[in-house]
């Protein structure tokens, strides 16, 4: 049982928040699990949108919690920013993002901060192609890792064809949590 409130948008002047809802609820389950009440504001499918001049982002926060303890805890928050031309034979425009999305499920969790832009060009709707790089850092707190990922995604249309290419790489930098350390790599002799 829950309950979703729709709270009015807010204007002024180059300010605007738009999307704002809070709600709560309350899971009994009918065998194992314990009882859990959740709160949010905004929700991952539907975040609050805010936008200062040309620069915008949005968000939600969302909390589940158990008699035992803290069960989920989901946040994310981006800011953009775009720009956009038609010239009537060709349009085309750019965007550029930064965002951060915390998990945390009990013991287990984890922190990625983003870096995405993405560029695309139209002529005549005959010609499009676009192009979008994408650069996330993810900390695994329960393996103390951080993981690194790099993609390139370009997209071409003409006509009837149409194309798409991904190239992307993950590099693990940093972490200790679970790795073996050098006694265990190479332990010392019998003579010590």
């Amino acid at each position: 049982a829950g309950f979703d409130l729709a709270l009015p948008n807010v204007a002024v002047g180059v300010f605007s928040l738009e999307n704002i809802s809070l709600g709560a609820d309350v899971r009994v389950p009918f065998l194992g699990d314990a009882v859990t009440v959740g709160f949010y504001f905004c929700r991952k499918d539907s975040p609050f949108r805010l936008t200062v001049l040309c620069v915008g982002g949005g968000g939600w926060v969302g909390l589940r919690a158990s008699p035992a303890g803290l069960v989920e805890l989901e946040m994310g928050l981006e800011a953009a920013a775009s720009l956009s031309i038609d010239l009537g034979v060709a349009s085309g425009s750019v965007s550029i993002a930064v965002g951060v999305y915390l998990r945390l499920e009990g013991d287990a969790g984890s922190l990625t901060a983003y870096f995405r832009v993405r560029g695309e060009v139209d002529v005549l709707g005959l010609i499009s192609a676009s192009i979008t790089l994408e650069l996330t850092l993810t900390y695994d707190f329960p393996t103390g890792k951080l993981i690194g990922r790099a993609s390139i995604v370009v997209e071409i249309e003409v006509l009837f064809f149409s194309a798409s290419v991904e190239v992307s790489c993950e590099r693990k930098l940093a972490g200790s949590n679970g790795d073996p350390t050098l006694a265990d790599i190479m332990p010392p002799g019998a003579g010590g």
